[in-house]
């Protein structure tokens, strides 16, 4: 039996300034047809989990395409209705048994809020109701009736930070290999309840709320109650009004336990939702308690999140850093494609009054004007060694290290996902040897985290503000949890009742 393969993943936000075209798929990942195995091959990719999977069940893989952009804005249309019809065209020049796809789930397109949904429905229209389908997912995914009426097997991350792409990629292809072999037939059923949950709050390690949901989940799974059970608090940052926190369920032939399942997990989450919400501080107060604790300090970034969407040029950190600490040792990243070409037109030693910051979305911020010392230069090449791009290149452009007394700004062309402390290393910095570095994420700054490194948050505006009842929400309908205190659940639509 033959399985097409393909992925077409990128992590969408409404409130970021960002449309992103084909470079920055480019610049990632986008490969079609044989270039596809070699691409994925020995990574840790959800896609290379799938591919494991099925060949170790016999099955013959089809590679189609694998497309990941990463996070951003919103994907321009001509691009992603191209991506799209080569996806299905390109599953439909041969017959399979079955397709597998790698998708994030919270993409956002020009003219098309639920874009995994309309690839999905695609290929069912042109593939008919017998070939399975099964699709992993980001455990931020936006999932909709549309993916889970036309999709037979959604399975989603378990982990946040995120670590288990490539499980979560295996688990669903093997439930794919169970129904294209006859063990199972599986049904999917989805709950969502109008509600939002703060980001930052979100880890699934420890007793963390999320991780207590996870747990739940693990236990319907090893009790038999479903073949799996998901989880998806969402991308937060979607001014859509077609968006909740939701439960998953996938199980044999049993759409009524599915639907008991979902709605027990999405309930989990939502009798846990205050429990999400953490404190934040400006980024003076971050700054001054940073230099009061003894070790190392990382401050998290939080409203400029590159994993979210935003554009990684907010200066608000950086000039709380030049206010009150230029004479600890310390990092700081800001994406600015003009202050990078500028200090590689002066050189390595040159010395110059620069502007950083806010060049890409000055809505929030006001740039940054000190001081520098051109430090290094780099091409901005790297590879990530964690999480869900382990083993794949990263691409930050032209990127030049400034220095302003003790602190060290690190200038990319490009913003790129963080998952460790990859991009500081790629320009020649170990954050080991700060006393403050600035991360823009809130939750994988965690994986840097030791006995000697504690950390702060800061909140405030931006595309990814951890504050979501601060976000003009101008197109999703209020009331909603937390802009809304709600006492009770409302769940958004009864999926296919069973």
């Amino acid at each position: 039996m033959r399985v097409a393969l393909a992925s077409f993943e990128f992590e969408g936000n409404t409130l970021s300034s960002q449309i992103n075209r084909r470079d920055t798929f480019s610049r990632k990942v986008l490969v079609e047809g044989d270039g596809v195995l070699p691409a994925i091959e020995g990574r840790d990719l959800a896609v290379t989990g799938a591919l494991e999977a099925l060949r170790k069940e016999g099955l013959e893989i089809v590679p189609i395409l694998v497309a990941h952009g990463g996070s951003g804005g919103v994907v321009e249309g001509a691009f992603y209705r191209e991506t799209l019809d080569r996806i299905v065209a390109g599953i439909l020049k041969q017959p399979v048994d079955g397709v597998f796809l790698a998708l994030h789930g919270a993409m956002i397109c020009e003219g098309e809020t639920d874009p995994e949904g309309a690839l999905i429905a695609a290929l069912r229209a042109a593939l008919g109701p017998g070939i399975p389908i099964a699709a992993s997912l980001d455990l931020h995914a936006h999932v909709t009736p549309r993916m889970a009426d036309n999709a037979d097997i959604l399975v989603g991350y378990e982990t946040y930070p995120h670590v288990d792409a490539h499980g979560t990629g295996r688990r669903a292809a093997e439930l794919l290999a169970g129904a294209l072999h006859g063990r199972i037939r599986p049904v999917t059923r989805l709950r969502r309840i109008d509600a939002l949950l703060p980001v930052v709050g979100g880890s699934t390690n420890g007793d963390a709320p999320m991780a207590q949901v996870r747990e739940l989940a693990r236990r319907i799974e090893a009790d038999g109650r479903a073949l799996a059970a998901s989880y998806f608090p969402v991308q937060p940052w979607l001014d859509i009004d077609d968006l909740g926190i939701a439960g998953v369920a996938v199980t044999d032939a049993d759409p009524a336990a599915a639907t008991a399942v979902a709605e027990e997990i999405v309930l989990a989450m939502w009798d846990r939702r205050r429990a999400f919400e953490l404190a934040c501080l400006s980024p003076d107060e971050a700054v001054r308690e940073a230099l009061d604790r003894p070790a190392r300090v990382l401050i998290s970034d939080a409203p400029d999140c590159v994993g979210g969407g935003a554009p990684g040029d907010a200066p608000a950190v950086l000039a709380a850093l030049l206010r009150a600490g230029p004479d600890a040792e310390s990092a700081v990243l800001v994406v600015d494609p003009a202050a990078a070409a500028e200090a590689f037109d002066l050189g390595i030693g040159k010395t110059a009054r620069m502007r950083i910051g806010s060049s890409l979305d000055p809505r929030f911020h006001s740039p940054v004007e000190t001081e520098v010392v051109v430090e290094s230069l780099h091409d901005g090449h790297f590879t990530y060694t964690g999480g869900i791009s382990a083993g794949t290149p990263g691409q930050m452009g032209p990127t030049a290290v400034l220095r302003a007394g003790r602190l060290r700004i690190v200038v990319p062309t490009y913003a790129t996902y963080e998952y460790g402390d990859e991009q500081y290393r790629a320009a020649g910095i170990d954050i080991r040897d700060c006393k403050i570095a600035v991360l823009k994420n809130p939750m994988n700054f965690r994986t840097l985290l030791d006995a000697d490194t504690s950390w702060v948050m800061v909140g405030g505006a931006g595309p990814t503000a951890p504050d979501l009842a601060s976000i003009a929400w101008q197109v999703k309908k209020r009331p909603f949890w937390p802009c809304d205190d709600q006492q009770q659940p409302v769940f958004m639509e009864n999926h296919r009742d069973a």
